[in-house]
């Protein structure tokens, strides 16, 4: 990276969204073609019920990125994140990577020993940032493919579940192996790569 990405980067403020961002996440999810738009409802979600697990990066008053994330139900321990997007000027600059790195330091982020999310087989930018947020904090990074509910004739998996363990500086890890419940649940692709299949 270089010295004036470095410069703008450190001009972006981050912080936990609020309720009234949601028309402004609504519109910077236009930008990005690649990501599904949200509804109303959903943005209100992000920015309201999982606010204190999500992140909004401002750049001189407007929001030019989001990492919307949230526990799911049955995993207290595991961080998992929906959506990062940055808006298209600021891409290539580092910034969805320091939104995950800002967004698991924070308090309500520490009973997370996981960060969990959903990646597209063709989706490079993700992989990369991911392998790269993954690299930072000296965690292994496993894959698994995601299962539908009701798979059909001809249903070709297109995304994988990705796993990243231990993050970083949590006074207690789950009692649990997440390498070890991937390899009992029989869904990972037998390969040896970066990734660990």
């Amino acid at each position: 990276m270089n010295t004036r990405n470095d410069l703008l980067l450190d001009k972006i403020e981050l912080r936990t969204p609020l309720t009234s961002d949601g028309d402004a996440l609504k519109g910077l999810l236009a930008t990005t073609p690649v990501l599904d738009g949200n509804s109303v409802q959903c943005t209100l979600l992000q920015c309201g019920h999982f606010a204190k697990t999500s992140v909004a990066a401002f750049l001189h008053g407007r929001l030019v990125g989001f990492v919307s994330a949230y526990y799911p139900p049955n995993e207290p321990q595991t961080l998992f994140v929906w959506q990062v997007v940055v808006s298209q000027q600021l891409r290539d600059l580092g910034l969805g990577k320091k939104m995950l790195h800002w967004l698991v330091a924070q308090p309500a982020c520490e009973q997370a020993v996981r960060l969990v999310t959903a990646i597209g087989i063709k989706n490079s930018v993700s992989w990369s940032m991911f392998d790269s947020f993954a690299r930072d904090i000296g965690a292994l990074p496993i894959k698994s493919f995601v299962t539908p509910l009701t798979p059909k004739d001809g249903y070709e998996q297109d995304e994988y579940l990705l796993r990243i363990s231990p993050l970083p500086n949590r006074a207690e890890q789950s009692a649990s192996d997440p390498l070890e419940d991937l390899k009992a649940s029989g869904s990972h692709i037998s390969a040896m790569r970066r990734w660990l299949d």
